[in-house]
């Protein structure tokens, strides 16, 4: 008789080997250091001193683990900041005249490759499309993905407007027999008292019943209904810019082509499932990114006298632990406690609690709610991930679905837009740390289809993606989370 521990622990190699093969760093698209300044860029110094502040990769490849431990410890020390972490090499940003001294402090075999000459001068060229458009009319023409919306970085005003414009525009559209009921409404308040807020859709047949059919019922009397909802989160890291800009680009894609074509995969997507975009959950430090572009956490007081701030992607309550030297300077700074910060809180909440949320906001009683997907947009990296971030010692018992998912989803993105994706589990892509929230979403909120993406690029512009990729970059993620979509749906409903 076959040992099922065996059978187990042989199956967990024979993934980890997939997933080592399928996401080598060097796999990455190869785009290039941008090592020349933007033309006719000054260094006004509007988004707070980094006007002598470059990007340098530093590749690791050659070292062994005790050298990379001692590389990270370096710069933790020197209170860099650290742009991406990949398991072969870090991009860090500093002032020019810190180089040589990190250079002294690092082990010999530490290769350097300048990345980004002015980190000043790509701040000035992509913030001016934030400042030209914050007059534009209330209105944006959203019959078409064509709109200049998606061309511009945008405010917060300017973001909830357009999602209240995307409610005005679809609710109440037909969708084969039945048509869309949707709405913005607020998760809960940051720590400044702004609202965070989301937009919805979900389909309803012209019987007058909603949720899904399926493998819960038809939605017949007596029948339980269950609403399966997928949730796309951005914005949790303020200088992430393209994550909100993609999120909404997503939603607005999703409700054309699903009203289009009643046949389409989009509208069989859009009757399966409700759709929930928050296109930031930190708002307070998204506002305060605009005049301080390299800001990434949140605003809250964090008792220090001279530093605020909580990176929410470090405060979510699964494995949730404190830093060995706690920083409150610092960019990566997980709070005192799990779930210290308002906007995880709010957040954690929603994808929990379901239909007592929405009980205890006053809605109807309606069909058992149930979050089925969660996907993290941040940049940049191009990666797709699941669970675990903390560790890899902690492996998801869905890891093969999940991988497959992931792996659909580099493909698809692969075969329509020709950029490469790598797939794997977090833990092995990126720095591992707790506090993540697709630990928490898969570890502790049950949701299944548990993702965190990294947008473009690779390194080439990092965070300071220039306004005329916002549109590529969230084309590319739109058929990415669409085909995410269906795979789940063939999953939990058709089989």
């Amino acid at each position: 008789m076959r040992n099922p521990a065996v059978l187990a622990l042989v199956a967990n190699f024979v993934l980890r080997a997939v997933i080592a093969w399928s996401a080598p760093d060097h796999a990455a698209p190869a785009q290039q250091p941008l090592v020349a300044p933007i033309m006719g860029a000054g260094s006004r110094q509007k988004h707070g001193n980094v006007s002598e502040e470059q990007v340098w990769r530093l590749n690791l490849e050659s070292m062994g683990q005790e050298e990379r431990n001692i590389a990270r410890d370096v710069i933790e020390t020197m209170d860099l900041d650290i742009w991406r972490s990949a398991p072969s090499s870090l991009d860090v940003r500093l002032p020019s005249h810190q180089i040589s001294h990190l250079r002294a402090l690092l082990p010999p075999s530490t290769n350097f490759t300048l990345f980004i000459l002015s980190v000043q001068s790509l701040i000035d060229s992509s913030s001016i499309s934030l400042s030209a458009h914050t007059a534009e009319d209330e209105t944006w023409n959203v019959s078409t993905l064509l709109t200049p919306f998606h061309d511009h970085y945008h405010p917060l005003a300017d973001m909830y407007r357009f999602a209240e414009a995307l409610v005005g525009a679809f609710n109440g559209k037909s969708v084969g027999d039945g048509r869309l009921r949707m709405e913005t409404f607020v998760i809960g308040k940051t720590w400044e008292k702004m609202e965070m807020k989301g937009v919805r859709v979900k389909w309803v047949p012209d019987t007058g019943e909603s949720g899904l059919k399926g493998k819960k019922g038809k939605g017949k009397k007596g029948k339980k209904i269950i609403e399966r909802e997928l949730v796309i989160q951005a914005g949790s890291h303020a200088r992430e810019w393209v994550g909100p800009s993609s999120a909404i680009y997503f939603f607005h894609s999703l409700l054309l082509a699903g009203t289009a074509d009643s046949e389409s995969d989009e509208a069989s997507l859009l009757k399966a499932f409700t759709f929930t975009v928050v296109p930031t959950i930190n708002p307070d430090g998204y506002e305060y990114s605009r005049e301080h572009r390299m800001w990434r956490k949140n605003r809250q007081d964090t008792g220090s006298r001279t530093c605020s701030g909580i990176d929410l992607n470090s405060n979510w309550g699964y494995k949730w632990r404190k830093p060995l030297r706690p920083n409150p300077c610092s960019d990566a700074y997980p709070g005192a406690d799990a779930f210290e910060a308002y906007e995880t809180k709010a957040m954690a909440r929603y994808l929990k609690k379901g239909v007592e949320w929405a009980e205890e906001k006053g809605e109807k009683k309606g069909p058992e709610r149930k979050v089925r997907a969660f996907i993290d947009l941040h940049s940049y990296g191009q990666l797709f991930m699941f669970p675990f971030a903390h560790s890899c010692d902690d492996f998801p018992p869905d890891a093969e679905m999940l991988m497959e998912a992931a792996l659909g989803v580099a493909k698809a993105i692969r075969a329509d837009h020709g950029e490469t994706y790598q797939t794997g589990q977090a833990c092995e892509l990126t720095y591992r740390a707790p506090g993540d929230a697709i630990d928490y979403a898969y570890g502790t909120a049950d949701v299944r289809w548990s993702f965190s993406a990294e947008l473009r690029d690779t390194g080439t512009y990092g965070f300071l993606l220039p306004p005329h990729l916002i549109r590529p970059a969230a084309d590319e993620i739109t058929t990415g989370l669409v085909h995410l979509a269906k795979f789940i749906y063939n999953v939990e409903i058709v089989n």
